[in-house]
Protein backbone atom coordinates (compact mmCIF):
# COMPACT_ATOMS: atom_id res chain seq x y z
CA UNK A 1 0.00 0.00 0.00
CA UNK A 2 1.30 3.08 -1.25
CA UNK A 3 1.57 6.06 1.32
CA UNK A 4 -1.06 9.17 1.17
CA UNK A 5 -1.49 11.93 1.97
CA UNK A 6 -4.53 14.01 3.01
CA UNK A 7 -3.25 16.86 0.17
CA UNK A 8 -3.83 13.93 -2.45
CA UNK A 9 -6.91 12.54 -1.45
CA UNK A 10 -9.09 15.88 0.29
CA UNK A 11 -11.78 13.44 1.48
CA UNK A 12 -12.28 11.84 -1.73
CA UNK A 13 -10.80 8.52 -0.36
CA UNK A 14 -11.36 8.95 3.71
CA UNK A 15 -11.69 5.52 3.87
CA UNK A 16 -8.16 4.21 2.78
CA UNK A 17 -6.41 7.11 4.91
CA UNK A 18 -8.89 5.45 8.27
CA UNK A 19 -7.24 2.12 6.68
CA UNK A 20 -3.86 2.79 6.63
CA UNK A 21 -3.89 4.77 9.52
CA UNK A 22 -5.14 1.59 11.39
CA UNK A 23 -2.48 -0.57 9.53
CA UNK A 24 0.01 1.59 11.00
CA UNK A 25 -1.08 1.53 14.35
CA UNK A 26 -1.16 -2.22 14.15
CA UNK A 27 2.38 -1.98 12.85
CA UNK A 28 3.24 0.45 15.86
CA UNK A 29 1.91 -1.98 18.26
CA UNK A 30 3.73 -4.84 17.10
CA UNK A 31 7.38 -3.34 17.11
CA UNK A 32 6.69 -1.84 20.54
CA UNK A 33 5.92 -5.37 21.70
CA UNK A 34 8.82 -6.61 20.04
CA UNK A 35 11.37 -3.96 22.26
CA UNK A 36 12.72 -5.44 25.51
CA UNK A 37 10.95 -4.76 28.54
CA UNK A 38 13.94 -2.98 30.11
CA UNK A 39 13.04 0.14 26.85
CA UNK A 40 8.99 -0.79 26.39
CA UNK A 41 8.50 2.25 29.87
CA UNK A 42 11.21 4.50 28.40
CA UNK A 43 8.66 7.20 26.81
CA UNK A 44 6.02 7.22 30.13
CA UNK A 45 9.33 7.92 32.08
CA UNK A 46 11.09 10.69 29.70
CA UNK A 47 7.25 12.31 30.03
CA UNK A 48 7.41 12.28 33.32
CA UNK A 49 10.76 14.40 33.54
CA UNK A 50 9.42 16.95 31.14
CA UNK A 51 6.58 17.38 32.99
CA UNK A 52 7.45 17.67 36.53
CA UNK A 53 9.80 20.12 35.26
CA UNK A 54 6.89 22.11 34.22
CA UNK A 55 5.49 21.79 37.31
CA UNK A 56 8.85 22.85 39.69
CA UNK A 57 9.34 25.57 36.75
CA UNK A 58 5.41 26.96 37.51
CA UNK A 59 5.69 26.54 41.09
CA UNK A 60 8.67 28.93 41.10
CA UNK A 61 7.03 31.32 39.17
CA UNK A 62 4.65 31.24 41.42
CA UNK A 63 1.89 29.88 39.33
CA UNK A 64 -0.88 26.96 40.03
CA UNK A 65 0.40 23.61 39.96
CA UNK A 66 -3.01 21.31 40.80
CA UNK A 67 -4.48 19.25 38.38
CA UNK A 68 -7.23 21.18 36.99
CA UNK A 69 -4.83 23.98 36.64
CA UNK A 70 -2.21 21.83 34.73
CA UNK A 71 -5.39 20.17 32.15
CA UNK A 72 -6.34 23.95 31.21
CA UNK A 73 -2.54 24.02 30.18
CA UNK A 74 -2.68 20.99 28.23
CA UNK A 75 -1.30 18.34 30.39
CA UNK A 76 -3.93 14.89 31.03
CA UNK A 77 -4.88 13.53 34.43
CA UNK A 78 -2.27 10.71 33.41
CA UNK A 79 0.64 12.73 32.50
CA UNK A 80 0.03 14.81 35.89
CA UNK A 81 -0.02 12.07 38.22
CA UNK A 82 2.73 10.70 36.56
CA UNK A 83 5.01 13.98 37.11
CA UNK A 84 3.65 14.02 40.59
CA UNK A 85 5.23 10.64 41.08
CA UNK A 86 8.48 11.70 40.15
CA UNK A 87 8.45 14.82 42.14
CA UNK A 88 8.02 12.82 45.02
CA UNK A 89 10.22 9.80 43.84
CA UNK A 90 12.88 12.86 43.90
CA UNK A 91 11.54 13.93 47.33
CA UNK A 92 10.94 17.32 45.90
CA UNK A 93 6.68 17.06 46.82
CA UNK A 94 5.48 16.03 50.07
CA UNK A 95 4.10 12.46 50.08
CA UNK A 96 1.07 13.53 52.29
CA UNK A 97 -0.80 15.91 50.28
CA UNK A 98 -4.05 17.77 51.72
CA UNK A 99 -5.23 19.59 48.31
CA UNK A 100 -4.27 17.55 45.32
CA UNK A 101 -6.62 20.02 42.93
CA UNK A 102 -5.35 23.41 44.17
CA UNK A 103 -1.40 22.41 43.72
CA UNK A 104 0.91 20.43 45.38
CA UNK A 105 2.94 21.00 48.92
CA UNK A 106 6.62 21.36 47.68
CA UNK A 107 9.15 20.37 50.46
CA UNK A 108 12.19 22.15 48.52
CA UNK A 109 12.72 25.49 48.46
CA UNK A 110 15.31 25.96 46.13
CA UNK A 111 14.51 25.98 42.41
CA UNK A 112 18.09 24.83 41.58
CA UNK A 113 18.57 22.20 44.01
CA UNK A 114 14.83 21.09 42.68
CA UNK A 115 16.33 20.70 39.21
CA UNK A 116 19.23 18.64 40.04
CA UNK A 117 17.13 16.30 42.27
CA UNK A 118 14.54 16.19 39.34
CA UNK A 119 17.48 15.05 37.19
CA UNK A 120 18.84 12.74 39.32
CA UNK A 121 15.39 10.84 39.86
CA UNK A 122 15.07 11.06 35.88
CA UNK A 123 17.76 8.91 35.31
CA UNK A 124 17.07 6.51 38.27
CA UNK A 125 13.95 5.95 36.70
CA UNK A 126 14.77 5.07 32.84
CA UNK A 127 15.15 1.42 34.65
CA UNK A 128 12.38 -1.44 35.04
CA UNK A 129 12.93 -1.35 38.80
CA UNK A 130 12.70 2.58 38.59
CA UNK A 131 9.91 2.45 36.35
CA UNK A 132 7.94 0.11 39.31
CA UNK A 133 8.97 2.23 41.98
CA UNK A 134 7.67 5.44 40.05
CA UNK A 135 4.17 3.37 39.38
CA UNK A 136 3.80 2.62 42.99
CA UNK A 137 3.71 6.03 43.76
CA UNK A 138 1.07 7.02 41.50
CA UNK A 139 -2.05 8.11 43.12
CA UNK A 140 -5.12 8.15 41.87
CA UNK A 141 -7.07 11.39 41.79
Amino acid sequence: MAMMTIEQNKSTDLDALYQELAALRAENRALRARLPKTKRYSKTTKRAVVDAHALVCRAFAGDHTGCQAMQSEGMTKARWGWAVALLRYAGIVSYRQKQWRSGLEFVAVDLAESIRLLEKAGSEVSTVDGYRRLRSLLRKV
